[in-house]
Order: C-alpha cells, then sequence, then structure tokens
C-alpha cells in the first residue's frame, strides 16, 4: 500500500465513522494541540498507540494519546515515563487527555528513530507511524493487548505488508533480532489468517 493508499484510508476512517467515541475524538484534538506545540519547537514527532490504531481502523477504545517523539516538549510533565519522555495531562474542551510524550532511552529507542523518521504527514497535519512500524513497536512492547492489536492489523487487506516488516527489523537489529522475534510473529499471523484456533480477546468476530 503507498502512502497516499494510506492517507486515504484514514480519511475514509475518519469521514465515514458513524459515532466516533469522545474519548478517541477528543484524543485526536489533544495530538492536534501537543503536535502545534511541538511543530513550533522544531520537534519530531507521530502519533502511535491507540490512537495510530483507530486511525488504521480499530474499534478498540483508548483511554490517552501515544506519541513518540525526538525530545522532549517545553511543557510541565505529570511524571515522567521509565523508558523515556514525559506523561502531560491537556485540557481539551471540557476534558482532561493524557497525553503520553514517548521519546526512548532504553535498548528500543533505534526501533522508535526509525518508526519516527518513516511516520508519515496526513493532510490535517497529524503524523502517525506506518502499520508495519506500528506492528513492530507493539510486538515489542508485548502486551496481550498490544499483541490482539497486532492480530487486528495484520488481519486487514494490504495494510501490513509482512515482509516489510522483517525487512524493518533486520535494517534495525540483524538476522538475529528478527529470529527472536520471527516464531511469536508466526503466531500472530496464523491467528490473523485464521490458522490456528487460539481465541484473540479482542478481535475473534471480525
Amino acid at each position: 500500500m503507498s502512502e497516499n493508499e494510506y492517507q486515504q484510508l484514514v480519511e475514509r476512517v475518519l469521514q465515514n465513522a458513524a459515532s466516533p467515541t469522545i474519548s478517541t475524538d477528543t484524543g485526536l484534538e489533544a495530538a492536534q494541540q501537543v503536535g502545534h506545540l511541538a511543530t513550533q519547537e522544531e520537534i519530531e514527532w507521530a502519533i502511535a498507540g491507540g490512537i495510530a490504531m483507530h486511525l488504521y481502523g480499530s474499534p478498540r477504545l483508548t483511554k490517552d494519546v501515544d506519541i513518540i517523539a525526538s525530545k522532549e516538549l517545553s511543557l510541565t510533565p505529570q511524571h515522567r515515563l521509565s523508558f523515556g519522555g514525559s506523561s502531560y495531562t491537556l485540557q481539551v474542551l471540557k476534558y482532561e487527555v493524557q497525553v503520553d510524550w514517548i521519546v526512548r532511552n532504553d535498548g528500543y529507542q533505534e526501533f522508535y528513530r526509525k518508526a519516527l523518521k518513516e511516520a508519515m504527514k496526513l493532510p490535517n497535519g497529524l503524523r502517525v507511524i506506518l502499520p508495519e512500524w506500528l506492528v513492530i513497536l507493539k510486538f515489542n512492547a508485548g502486551r496481550q493487548k498490544d499483541l490482539d492489536d497486532i492480530v487486528f492489523l495484520l488481519k486487514q487487506e494490504k495494510l501490513v505488508d509482512r515482509p516489510t516488516v522483517k525487512q524493518k527489523v533486520v535494517e534495525t537489529v540483524g538476522e538475529g533480532g528478527w529470529l527472536i522475534m520471527l516464531s511469536g510473529f508466526r503466531r500472530l499471523c496464523d491467528l490473523a489468517d485464521g490458522k490456528s484456533t487460539e481465541p484473540s480477546k479482542y478481535y475473534d468476530h471480525d
């Protein structure tokens, strides 16, 4: 899928949603606000996490906004993130929205740097990481909800190019890193392709 096709997909999801949830709609507004500040401060940033999942068509709700970035904002953080970055609280209309501004400083730093570098800019000014990088970052996170999100992404026709997932992992951490990931990734592909009877918590009935 080309970058233009990705943009068209996101636009269709936003336009065709019968009743976008308040949490997600407000989350997008929060991303716009904090992204505007980041642009003023010449900080690279892109949406990841649950809001990115929504932009790629996921129905699962999210409670906060995850943004990966090249450096910290000038805002006063509510608290620091253990793996790098800060958590901020933004006022969006009558809602308080938690924004996790992720600037990784651990062993996964290079994955995030490359995901950020390759993020695409949407016509509305938002930047979002590509679905292949979303798969990789969620695989590294390894929580059950992240693995289920990967299954959802892999199920969507022409959304995730699986050889590209391998290519990006190999380019980042080498063949050895890909071999460590391979068996788990195959398991998730089997779930997405209906080749496994193992249940997927959120998306069994898609």
